[in-house]
């Protein structure tokens, strides 16, 4: 009789148990979830529209397959690129970045088997077209940065007659998200944002230097926390700020101007050899080929990538000067 009566409690709470779980992950579940994406609607309603990249809503998926996210969040050059996408101002998930690389990467290698390209060859056919997806979304990267870099002694200046103004600080970064052109006005509205949604200016700033890893955005932040902590004349500070920065700025332009014959010696140094072998292997492959079939071919091929891959990034720190 003891037994039975423990044998049924057991059935009893362990249906119990499955009905609540049954009534969780079918009734409250779904109900928070809805409840969840209504409050993320009315947050986005009440910012208004924004752009790609200009989300406050933090988004740590890096591929719509939850198997695959997780794979994909625990190599950190996957990290790294996902945030060169959202430095570059792309809406891309980087999963879809790494298929166009894939994607390409199997087209080169097609064309190179059916072309009957060499192996070497066929390699550095492969690597060139995998990697061009990831070599536009620097360049794009680097595009945004300089566009940034050139509009923000407006925006300082900007902050400063705000200041002057009486608006209060906060209040004058939503004056250069209204009134400057992006990407300035992209990554000062989402700085406004965050902290009008309580987080702590020093963190909104500070995420500011990391979507925007240049000099000038660091000094900035670096005055203002400093001006915070220890008091002084805002508007003059930003003044003198925005000041330091256009000549800076000047200088750097009139050290391309001097610099733009070495700069257009290191492109065009750096793509006759590669240009010429794909000519001489497509109008006269005889005289090349000894370059990838023999011994010697490969030892003299592979010494003059490494000579050509140094002489660019030597060239390259030449040319580079920092002001």
């Amino acid at each position: 009789m003891t037994t039975v009566v423990v044998l049924a409690a057991f059935v009893f709470l362990g249906t119990l148990g499955l009905c609540v779980s049954g009534l969780y992950f079918l009734v409250e579940r779904p109900a928070a979830r809805k409840r969840f994406r209504k409050r993320m609607s009315s947050i986005r309603q009440s910012l208004g529209p924004v752009g790609p990249g200009e989300s406050i809503l933090r988004d740590d998926a890096l591929s719509d397959i939850p198997a695959i996210n997780r794979i994909l969040q625990r190599l950190p050059p996957v990290v790294a690129l996902q945030t060169a996408l959202t430095q570059a101002g792309m809406a891309t998930p980087v999963a879809t970045l790494l298929q166009m690389c894939f994607s390409l990467g199997l087209l080169a290698l097609l064309v190179g088997l059916l072309l009957r390209m060499p192996g070497m060859l066929l390699l550095l056919v492969l690597g060139g077209m995998a990697s061009a997806p990831v070599a536009v979304v620097l360049v794009k990267r680097q595009r945004r940065f300089a566009r940034f870099e050139e509009l923000f002694p407006d925006a300082i200046d900007l902050l400063a007659r705000a200041v002057r103004a009486g608006h209060a600080f906060t209040t004058a970064f939503e004056l250069i998200a209204n009134e400057t052109p992006d990407p300035v006005a992209s990554e000062f509205r989402i700085a406004f944002d965050q902290q009008n949604l309580g987080m702590p200016l020093r963190e909104a700033l500070e995420n500011l230097t990391a979507r925007v890893p240049l000099p000038d955005v660091r000094f900035f932040v670096s005055a203002l926390q400093i001006q915070r902590e220890s008091g002084g004349n805002l508007a003059e500070i930003l003044d003198k700020l925005s000041y330091v920065i256009r000549e800076r700025f000047k200088i750097l332009r009139q050290v391309k101007v001097f610099t733009a014959e070495a700069r257009m010696s290191l492109y065009i140094l750096t793509a006759v050899p590669p240009v010429t072998a794909v000519l001489m292997f497509l109008t006269n492959r005889d005289s090349i080929m000894p370059l990838f079939e023999t011994p010697m071919g490969q030892k003299m091929l592979a010494t003059a990538i490494v000579l050509q891959v140094t002489g660019f990034f030597v060239m390259k720190q030449i040319t580079r000067l920092k002001v």
